[in-house]
């Protein structure tokens, strides 16, 4: 165990120095306190106990809980636009400019977002929210790193206006500024322009259909099921939103089946399909991550963001630990969190199911349990058979997190040690 540790963490520290990886990473962190504040607002919002919406309709809670959500992690395709831009400009030498270049990047973001323009003066056109938030992501890391790249490529090469030394610096740097923020917005003026007259309409959709397009070739089988969960971690750990990108494939193949196994359940007959496109729940995709870090972590950082992240975690709000930890691009969690995790649920519930040892599946569950505990979901789908094997995978999935919980907080643990004996 001890040297499986430290040769994942060599390797994960390799990665980790990794520029690219940094400058996101970086971006991830800053927005923490945004992540935070949304996940605890869609925490609080989502919860589904009738009593409890009843309380928040009421007393017009709701649509407060819903505004503050929608424009913080609601929107955090448009944040990361700016703070992937500035974390881009700390890392490449032009920190002088670090702000400038994280407001053309935000810009160059609304550059390439179709909106409706209004037919009369006096009209009002539209801009689609999908876009600014996480169906946007990917799409504002390429807009960040190239706004960044036209900033260093102009400083290199000395194409701005220089004025006189007697002009103050922070004068001097907007007019030096000038040319490449000038160069960004024709640049994505021109791609925004070039995709609008394609059949994608938008860069936008472009990227996201880049991502969605191979998923449509699997089939409703096991193994495709399996290609798909993992592909959907796989989506989140590249700061993607699996779970938007995946889940229209997930219904469209297994809706039907999953109604005509309700139907027959409600009217007490025989569930005609093993097979439904369901898994046990092991919880999100960050609580086995997060027990595993309460028990075994001894860095401030990573017990502090656990505890904070937990409850969130635990009603299926994943952000704050997602970007907090942060899991997200963090390459020792790539084998727990994106191969090991859906293998268990997917393989391990379908097994289960084989030698007789879980009944079929309801298809009660869906997304009306999807903001509630795991055991809920596994309870309302499989009886008390699933909410005993949902607590014995839960387990499993977390002690498969702890190596690679202790070789990350070994990572923690020893800089806040040596920035302490400074």
């Amino acid at each position: 165990m001890t040297k499986f540790i430290a040769r994942l963490t060599a390797v994960s520290e390799k990665i980790a120095n990794n520029t690219l990886l940094q400058i996101i990473t970086g971006a991830f962190m800053m927005m923490l306190p945004i992540t935070m504040t949304g996940g605890f607002a869609g925490l609080f919002n989502g919860i589904s106990y009738e009593p409890y919406q009843k309380i928040l309709t009421s007393f017009g809670i709701k649509p407060i809980l819903s505004v503050i959500y929608q424009w913080t992690s609601g929107t955090i395709g448009l944040y990361l636009a700016f703070f992937v831009a500035y974390s881009f400009a700390q890392k490449k030498d032009i920190s002088s400019s670090k702000l400038i270049v994280g407001i053309t990047s935000f810009i160059c973001f609304f550059i390439i977002t179709p909106y409706t323009v209004p037919s009369e003066p006096v009209a009002t056109s539209s801009l689609p929210l999908n876009w600014l938030g996480s169906s946007g992501m990917f799409s504002s890391f390429l807009v960040a790193f190239i706004v960044g790249s036209i900033f260093v490529l102009c400083k290199k090469y000395h194409l701005g206006i220089k004025l006189p030394d007697q002009v103050p610096a922070y004068i001097a740097e907007q007019f030096t500024a000038l040319i490449p923020v000038i160069l960004s917005t024709i640049v994505f003026g021109l791609i925004s322009y070039s995709f609008s007259i394609t059949s994608f309409g938008s860069f936008h959709q472009f990227v996201y259909t880049l991502i969605g397009t191979p998923l449509n070739a699997l089939g409703s089988n096991i193994w495709g099921l399996w290609i798909l969960q993992i592909i959907m971690y796989g989506l989140w750990f590249f700061g993607i939103h699996g779970g938007m990108t995946i889940g229209p494939v997930l219904m469209t193949l297994f809706m039907q089946l999953q109604l005509e196994n309700l139907t027959a359940y409600q009217a007490g007959k025989p569930l005609p399909h093993m097979f439904i496109g369901d898994t046990l729940s092991f919880g999100t995709g960050s609580l086995p991550l997060l027990v595993a870090i309460l028990i075994f972590a001894k860095s401030e950082v990573n017990r502090s963001i656990g505890k904070l992240s937990l409850v969130p975690a635990i009603f299926g709000v994943d952000e704050p630990a997602y970007f907090g930890i942060p899991m997200i691009l963090n390459p020792i969690f790539f084998i727990p969190w994106v191969l090991i995790a859906p293998t268990l649920s997917v393989i391990g519930t379908h097994f289960l199911k084989v030698v007789g040892l879980l009944g079929y599946s309801t298809g009660a569950g869906g997304q009306n349990t999807a903001s509630l505990p795991f055991f809920i979901g596994n309870w309302v789908n499989y009886g008390l058979q699933g909410l005993i094997w949902g607590f014995i995978l839960f387990v499993i999935v977390t002690i498969s997190y702890i190596p690679f919980v202790k070789a990350y907080d070994k990572q923690k643990f020893d800089e806040e040690n040596s920035k302490t004996t400074k």
